[in-house]
């Protein structure tokens, strides 16, 4: 089995999805699958390079501009801030936001380059990691199979805006994988198909991690007496993390324990540098610490290589982990595996690991004066650390053990795979379909306007609602539709228009500045065809398109087909209108089947359904299809309507 990676970031970058995705890949590839690791670059690592036997694609080839990072950041940080329950930045909708338009620029990039990488790599499964990559999907062909793994948490206190966000780009996933059942719950509550949920825990290398004596390397690399006590905590600074909780703890624990030291283990993400919420709390921790003259008593180590850490965890006393909210917090699973005792916050990732008084202590978050107590606790007593550790060790081994973990992915990209494979026309009954959509030029047609009757009249019999999708302008539908009335809804003009003949109520989706581009194409007489609410050109002219509407190409939206640019409303297209189409006659886009040839059917093959290219389509399209027809036009259609009748 061949595997695709995509995440923000890769070992040896450290941090939690960095080393789960190690570990996942090593443990696949043991079970002799290719795994390939695509990934956003930095200024100072190979665009390409074998990382621990694993082929890493790092891109883009340039490194991001700045004020591109800086807008990608500020969007995924108020993500990740909400879904932690730091405050609510979503009273509006997320692509309103400051730093949307940098993000979703970012998410275009890379999918663009792993579409190419796919099309060179072909491969059976793509597995896309956390919120930074959200939107990539709509770059991978549809045949393959997505699935996305969210690390964070999903709380149900997510403002209403960000959950419709999140919800709908996670419903183009065939699976959803959650760390603990909470979050997969709430998701559920907020609207994803709960068919569509997978949970399985986070992956730590556990053997690695495990019980090892290291005598007192730890203490003469940090210059501490022999008779200290260590408390380590293995996470970055982050105003999510618990640092500001185990600081206040130390007065206390320091009045009955001084030979002890606080140990913070952890290095900057990709994007901590530009985060100025991340410098500011890192300030306060740090300003905390002056105030209360701790400094001699906290060791900030910094980044750590990986393979090193299991010597910081075995060479500590007790493991802690006081996060405000976690997706699921690995620290926690490599202490345990290394048979520590841990405290912990009472929240979902860490108390799923954390039996409180059996192998550590579960604290409410915030409680300062509770934390001391019962780090205290442990620092008197050895043999309750002893027992503990015991009981964290063989917790890990009965629910956390590195091979489980690996052999849930498996099986789970396995059958997601042969559900794939199954899915094709034989096997779909007629009465399971619940509308029958196609693209007019060079599907319906066999010459572009030049309508066979036979296929209409085949398409009609099939007694489904029809809908049909082009680019062509809405007064050319009209005038067809009343000469062939078989459609239940017509989408013009490549979106921007949507007609119900029935009631004769239309939709037009217009701007401002779409207008005023159709102004200024026409006071300088440039070469196109404008309809209501589309412009097309031909392509060649593409470049001197966009320098004449230089000032509004951001509030614009472009589309390419066969010969031609269209120019069209932002955030109009096919796909979009016919999701809303779709919703607004109460049929189930998921048992729809989709036909079409075009470069511009990319967006229609984004919704739900089974989607045909037919053989003369476009061979992008083709790469989302779930199934190419052995004929062209009309007669691939044909093909379709005999398949279902079968």
């Amino acid at each position: 089995m061949k595997i695709f990676f995509a995440s923000q970031s890769f070992y040896p970058n450290i941090g939690g999805v960095s080393t789960y995705l190690l570990n996942l890949a090593k443990g696949l590839m043991q079970r002799g699958n290719e795994v390939v690791e695509v990934h956003l670059r930095t200024p100072n690592e190979l665009t390409e390079d074998i990382v621990k036997g694993i082929k890493v694609h790092r891109i883009p080839k340039t490194p991001l501009r700045d004020d591109l990072l800086k807008g990608y950041s500020n969007f995924k940080e108020r993500i990740y801030k909400e879904c932690h329950g730091e405050g609510e930045f979503f009273k509006k909708e997320p692509l309103i936001t400051y730093g949307y338009d940098e993000y979703h620029q970012i998410n275009l990039a890379l999918g663009k380059q792993i579409e190419e990488l796919l099309e060179e790599n072909p491969t059976e499964i793509v597995h896309i990691h956390d919120f930074q990559l959200l939107l990539i999907y709509r770059n991978i062909p549809r045949g393959i199979p997505v699935i996305l793994t969210w690390h964070i948490p999903f709380i149900d206190t997510i403002s209403k805006h960000l959950k419709q966000f999140l919800i709908k780009h996670m419903k183009e996933f065939d699976k959803v994988i959650f760390s603990c059942e909470d979050y997969a719950k709430s998701a559920v509550k907020a609207g994803l198909p709960s068919d569509k949920v997978e949970i399985i825990h986070p992956i730590a290398n556990t053997n690695l991690f495990k019980p090892k004596k290291y005598g007192n390397e730890l203490k003469k690399l940090y210059n501490l007496p022999e008779d200290y006590k260590i408390i380590l905590c293995v996470q970055r600074i982050d105003p999510k993390s618990g640092h500001m909780q185990l600081v206040k703890a130390m007065p206390k624990i320091i009045d009955s324990c001084p030979n002890v030291k606080l140990m913070f283990v952890g290095g900057e993400s990709l994007t901590s540098k530009i985060s100025q919420e991340r410098q500011r709390y890192e300030n306060e921790v740090h300003e905390l610490i002056k105030s209360l003259n701790l400094q001699e008593h906290i060791i900030f180590t910094g980044t750590i290589e990986y393979e090193k850490l299991p010597m910081y965890y075995n060479s500590a006393d007790i493991v802690a982990l006081t996060s405000k909210n976690e997706g699921f917090g690995l620290a926690v699973t490599e202490g345990m595996a290394c048979a520590k005792p841990i405290i912990g916050t009472n929240v979902s990732g860490i108390a799923l690991q954390v039996h409180n008084g059996i192998n550590g202590f579960l604290i409410d978050v915030g409680d300062f004066e509770k934390t001391a107590e019962k780090i205290l606790e442990l620092l008197k007593d050895e043999k309750l650390r002893e027992r503990m550790g015991k009981e964290s060790l063989r917790i890990v081994k009965s629910k956390f053990e590195m091979s489980k973990g690996i052999d849930k992915h498996y099986r789970l990209y396995r059958n997601l795979i042969k559900a794939k494979t199954d899915w094709c026309l034989e096997k779909i009954r007629l009465d399971d379909v619940s509308a029958i959509i196609t693209d007019f030029d060079r599907t319906i047609t066999d010459k572009p306007g030049i309508i066979d009757e036979k296929i209409l009249k085949e398409l009609d019999s099939l007694n489904k609602p029809l809908i049909l999708v082009t680019g062509r302008a809405i007064k050319y539908v009209k005038r067809l539709y009343r000469k062939f009335p078989i459609w239940d809804c017509i989408i013009a003009e490549n979106g921007s228009y949507v007609y119900f003949p029935s009631s004769e109520l239309i939709w037009s989706f217009t701007s401002d500045k779409f207008e005023e581009a159709k102004r200024i194409l026409k006071k300088s007489k440039f070469p196109a065809n404008f309809g209501k609410a589309i412009i097309s050109v031909s392509k060649v002219l593409e470049t001197k398109l966009r320098e004449v509407l230089e000032g509004i190409v951001n509030y614009i939206g472009f589309r390419t087909n066969v010969d031609e640019v269209m120019v069209l409303p932002r955030g109009i297209d096919k796909g979009v209108s016919l999701k809303l189409a779709l919703d607004y006659l109460g049929i189930e886009p998921k048992k729809t089947i989709i036909i079409g040839d075009g470069e511009n059917d990319i967006d229609l093959f984004t919704n739900p359904g089974f989607k045909v290219a037919v053989a003369n389509a476009d061979e992008r399209l083709k790469l989302f299809a779930d199934e190419v027809t052995e004929k062209p036009s009309t007669q691939g259609v044909l093909e379709v309507i005999e398949k279902l009748r079968m």
